[in-house]
């Protein structure tokens, strides 16, 4: 072999060797970077969904999958405080059974302060709740005992109703004495006539779903949410307490939702039913039922329905889930940032609960009304109907953070009126009729997002 030769052969070889080691130079990157992402994900994949972190990703926030939370100051004892809500989720679900007594067979007359002894509680009274758990146990059944000092009437809103130019409360009054002089009448008393004015309104519709805004979404969000950024989050509420204001004043926002502490145990169907042994669970296995954690009321519920007859919708859990990873947060002393956004995404979901229960009550009231001047006619059902669609349209102006405008709800108003419409099929004010109610749901859908196919079968 000549010097050309041995040359261009050494050459070759260091070439050869050279593409050898950047051969296992380049493996042994791609094996460092392999096992570095590996470790990432598997990192990534121990902390789940209910892990947050915190501002500057110096701490983890742990999002519990129930509402329970322990104290910072007192060692052993829970942080979570909302007895008062309890008390008016109770008085309101009462004010609700007894008006509906009233058009029950055997109903005697009542007057405005039997109304008046639910709406504007005093504790001197020491009533006995009407609820019931199907003849289960309960903790405690008395409103007194459960909290002090409590009624509806002073946690109403006082701005004024849209379509009614007055506050909820003289509304209230209003309806009360309405219904009172109407179970006077011994024609009316013991039939739905008892709570019917002269509209076709059903007055215990309304009073109820009137007062679930007016009272507990206005609470929860326009006073209670809307505030809570500025509670004190370093020390306890008060000399003794378990919790900071932060935290109390966010317990208080979840427990005018309603839901019980242990909520999306509860599938859509126990939601949507009609018995306490769906709503309830004796989640601590104590043989009875507390209506501070075991027990679901109101929003919590109507929540569960629209889920229920719902598509791609899960609002139980949206809310709840908020609910919870703010409160974590604010436990945890984590973002400022996270608790604003996590009030945001409870506000909107309630209001969206509530909005596509109006739509639903249309749906209702659109059908009963295509059965007028036929043998399945219910005006009974078309009051009912016509009135839980009015007052959900009510609640929806009470939040702060609304989607669905004042400009949206005066239309809607003034397309429901003040009474349903008995105009038979077929006629030009019945057609008239049903493409306002189709107007009024295209402008909730347009506002919430809505699914068509939802609008359509809620």
């Amino acid at each position: 072999m000549n010097t050309e030769n041995l040359t261009a052969f050494n050459l070759k070889s260091q070439l050869r060797k050279q593409r050898k080691m950047c051969n296992k130079i380049n493996l042994h990157k791609w094996i460092v970077s392999f096992l570095a992402f590996s470790l990432i994900f598997i990192v990534a994949c121990s902390n789940d969904e209910e892990d947050l972190e915190a501002e500057g990703g110096e701490t983890s926030i742990q999002v519990p999958t129930a509402y329970s939370f322990d104290s910072r100051f007192k060692e052993g004892e829970s942080s979570v405080a909302y007895s008062g809500q309890v008390v008016r989720n109770l008085l309101w679900q009462d004010l609700k059974i007894f008006t509906d007594s009233l058009g029950k067979s055997g109903a005697t007359a009542a007057s405005v302060a039997d109304l008046n002894k639910f709406y504007d509680y005093k504790d001197s009274a020491n009533l006995q709740s009407l609820t019931t758990v199907g003849g289960g146990a309960l903790v405690e059944s008395y409103y007194t005992a459960i909290s002090k000092g409590k009624n509806l009437k002073g946690k109403i809103s006082k701005d004024p109703v849209i379509g009614y130019g007055k506050p909820a409360d003289a509304l209230m009054q209003d309806w009360f004495k309405i219904i009172a002089d109407n179970s006077q009448d011994s024609s009316k008393v013991g039939t739905p006539a008892v709570y019917t004015d002269e509209n076709g309104a059903d007055l215990s519709q309304m009073i109820n779903k009137v007062l679930v805004g007016a009272v507990h979404y206005y609470q929860s969000t326009g006073v209670y949410l809307n505030g809570i950024l500025e509670q004190d989050n370093s020390k306890p509420y008060k000399d003794g307490s378990a919790y900071t204001a932060m935290e109390h004043k966010w317990d208080e926002a979840f427990g005018y939702f309603g839901a019980a502490r242990d909520y999306l145990r509860y599938t859509d169907v126990n939601l949507a039913g009609k018995t306490a042994a769906d709503f309830t669970f004796d989640s601590n296995g104590d043989g009875q039922i507390d209506f501070k954690s075991e027990y679901n009321f109101g929003l919590s519920r109507n929540a569960g329905k629209r889920d229920k007859g719902g598509s791609g919708v899960d609002f139980t859990k949206e809310i709840f889930q908020a609910f919870v990873t703010g409160r974590a947060t604010i436990s945890g002393e984590g973002d400022i940032n996270q608790v604003a956004a996590q009030r945001e995404i409870a506000a909107a979901g309630m209001e969206k609960v509530i909005a596509a229960t109006v739509v639903h009550y249309i749906n209702d009231t659109l059908d009963d009304m295509s059965k007028l001047g036929t043998a399945d006619e219910s005006k009974k059902n078309l009051n009912k109907h016509w009135s839980e669609m009015k007052g959900f349209t009510v609640a929806l102006q009470y939040s702060p953070f609304k989607r669905v405008t004042v400009g949206n709800l005066q239309e809607l108003h003034g397309i429901m009126g003040n009474g349903p419409s008995y105009d038979k099929p077929g006629t030009p004010a019945y057609k008239k009729t049903v493409a306002n109610y189709n107007r009024a749901k295209a402008v909730l859908q347009t506002a919430c997002g809505f699914s068509a196919a939802n609008v359509a079968g809620w």
